[in-house]
């Protein structure tokens, strides 16, 4: 089943958070484990149209602790960015409510947060979350994926693949080895692939190689900075050819 959803409107949009509960409903009668639905947001001021849907009263009571509903089949608590624990025990589905992409991915690295649905502001805010999970859209316009599979892209999960073995896999930046390693490859993607974006980057390192959003992002902040003009510290200068031509052997040779 998949676990990324979407209400994609503009504005205000009572009926959007009326589609995610029902979607909740669902996804709970096929899985116990489901044990809370948070309803999630920047601040408590964020909350107005959930509060047009569950009512003022009952969404100042939900902040201090989780409420039945008759026709909800779990107990919903709202939730900030300040008071989410993305260690909590169990699983959550978390709803997003008027949040914009960024804020969407870092939800996809608590660890409670089993499911996630989100319901924009503004209609592209959420596009690349969206386009990043192929999110199912259960309410709104839907976004379209384009499935196009260009040589530059494919070369670019080669290069991101050798890069995650190289690093052993430590996914992050723990090790100073491992961090010279990463800034190497994306000296290398900014110098020889100038067509490559940070979002491409960090899509598929967390979809396809099991990164966090949190660490990713890091990467793709590695190769804005490259594009904005400024530099970092650490990674190889130089031979960075050889590595270009070996990402092309490999691709050509079907590794």
């Amino acid at each position: 089943m998949n676990n990324k959803f979407y209400a994609n409107v503009q504005g205000p949009v009572p009926e959007a958070i009326v589609a995610c509960l029902k979607k909740a409903n669902e996804i709970i009668a096929n899985d116990s484990e489901v044990n809370l639905i948070v309803l999630y947001s920047y601040t408590k001021n964020n909350f107005n149209t959930v509060a047009q849907v569950l009512g003022a009263d009952n969404v100042n009571r939900m902040f201090s602790q989780p409420l039945r509903f008759q026709e909800i089949s779990r107990p919903i608590q709202c939730m900030t960015e300040r008071t989410y624990n993305e260690w909590q025990q169990g699983a959550n589905i978390v709803i997003c409510c008027h949040m914009d992409a960024k804020a969407v991915q870092k939800v996809d690295d608590f660890r409670s947060a089993k499911y996630v649905m989100a319901v924009s502001w503004l209609k592209d805010k959420l596009d690349d979350w969206v386009l990043r999970w192929n999110a199912e859209c259960i309410y709104g316009d839907k976004i379209d994926k384009e499935n196009i599979e260009d040589e530059s892209l494919s070369l670019l999960r080669t290069a991101l693949k050798e890069m995650d073995v190289r690093m052993f896999g430590s996914k992050d930046f723990h090790h100073p080895d491992d961090e010279n390693t990463c800034k190497t490859y994306i000296r290398t993607i900014n110098k020889y692939m100038p067509e490559v974006s940070s979002s491409q980057i960090t899509n598929i390192l967390v979809t396809e190689l099991g990164w966090s959003n949190g660490s990713a992002s890091q990467v793709g902040e590695l190769l804005n900075r490259l594009k904005n003009g400024r530099t970092f510290r650490g990674g190889d200068k130089t031979g960075l050819a050889q590595y270009f031509k070996g990402w092309k052997s490999k691709l050509k040779e079907g590794r």
